[in-house]
């Protein structure tokens, strides 16, 4: 592997914006990410600001707060060619669809809700066509892991990750036709939704405490994950997310959910000083590997020997990537089925601390 993932810096705005607006056909739904030149600055700025905050240990979330931090995945030449995100919220309100027996006892109904929760939530990925394929998918979405294990002291310790549902090939989810278009018939499709609470997120409060009556058509629409969601969907259950019954108010996608400390990730990491060589050996294993220190976070996927005396033995190329010599401590989180043998070593697991509306 030659990629590299790390946090958005200040100077990447310029690079940030040049991949996201190169490709705006393919991000319908990622509010996230920014849809200006102007955002784009802002966003990076944000990122370097709470980056430096969670060094220095202080990071905090206000009473309804929203923090962002993006990540970028660079190549071999330091192109971009992959964006994602996370975002802490301290008791911010989340509306959701619930499917409940309906008030008369004679049958199911599709009833939304709002209330305060509090999570982080793991914001869609997106990744240049030509960097699919060869495992970068796995280490855009799940290398954000390596590094909120780090920091989990300082942000909300419950995962969650708002799925993307079933779309029709003009682009618009049946979901919001049959349930969100009832209430706010101004917004006739997804899209006119999308957009409004792009600009407004506040007018999903008008969405709450509605209710329909749960049909086979509707059924149909609400639950499944879109096929273009289904790499997401997997990679996130591989680190033992969860759907909790949840699902969006636009497009009818699950929400998955898991507590940041029973992830396969913080089960499995393994942190121990980077042992250098040439090839790896016969019992090295596919994992991902970071550094550990928050300012100047890199993680790549490699192959890495995890040792019985707790070095982790890297490839120089990957030592590189990651700007790591000899004796610095890095981390690892093996890929393939089944725990690596020293990861039950004491002291192997260090820093594991207990959307706007986004889809995967």
């Amino acid at each position: 592997m030659t990629a590299v993932l790390r946090p958005l810096a200040r100077g990447d705005a310029d690079a940030f914006w040049r991949l996201v607006s190169t490709n705006i056909v393919d991000l319908t739904g990622m509010t996230s990410l920014p849809h200006s030149f102007e955002l784009a600055v802002a966003q990076a700025a944000e990122s370097h600001e709470l980056v430096i905050d969670l060094a220095a240990g202080r990071m905090r979330l206000e009473h309804g707060s929203t923090r962002s931090l993006f990540f970028v995945l660079a190549d071999a030449e330091g192109e971009l060619i992959g964006a994602s995100g996370v975002q802490f919220k301290d008791r911010v309100v989340n509306l959701a669809v619930h499917v409940r027996t309906s008030d008369d006892g004679r049958g199911l109904v599709a009833r939304s809700s709002s209330a305060p929760w509090t999570r982080t939530e793991l914001n869609s990925t997106f990744l240049l066509p030509a960097g699919r394929g060869g495992g970068n998918g796995t280490l855009l979405s799940r290398g954000r892991l390596l590094f909120l294990l780090i920091v989990g002291s300082q942000i909300p310790s419950l995962l969650v990750s708002h799925l993307r549902g079933v779309f029709d090939d003009d682009g618009t989810a049946p979901f919001w036709r049959a349930f969100g278009a009832r209430f706010l018939p101004e917004w006739p499709t997804s899209l006119d939704a999308e957009r409004a609470l792009q600009s407004d997120p506040a007018r999903v409060a008008s969405l709450s405490r509605r209710v329909i009556e749960l049909t086979p058509d509707l059924l149909r629409c609400l639950g499944p994950v879109n096929a273009a969601s289904r790499p997401a969907f997997h990679l996130l259950r591989a680190e033992d997310l969860r759907p909790n019954g949840m699902y969006d108010p636009v497009d009818g996608g699950p929400t998955v959910i898991r507590q940041l400390d029973r992830t396969w990730s913080a089960h499995t990491r393994v942190v121990g000083s980077a042992v250098l060589v040439d090839v790896p050996s016969q019992r090295a294993v596919d994992a991902l590997v970071s550094t550990v220190d928050i300012r100047d976070f890199a993680a790549t996927r490699a192959l890495v020997e995890f040792r019985s005396d707790g070095d982790l033995a890297i490839t120089t190329q990957a030592a590189r990537l990651l700007g790591v010599s000899v004796g610095a401590l890095v981390s690892a989180v093996s890929l393939q089925p089944g725990p690596p043998s020293v990861q039950s070593r004491p002291g192997s697991v260090v820093g594991v601390g207990s959307k706007g509306r986004e889809r995967q």
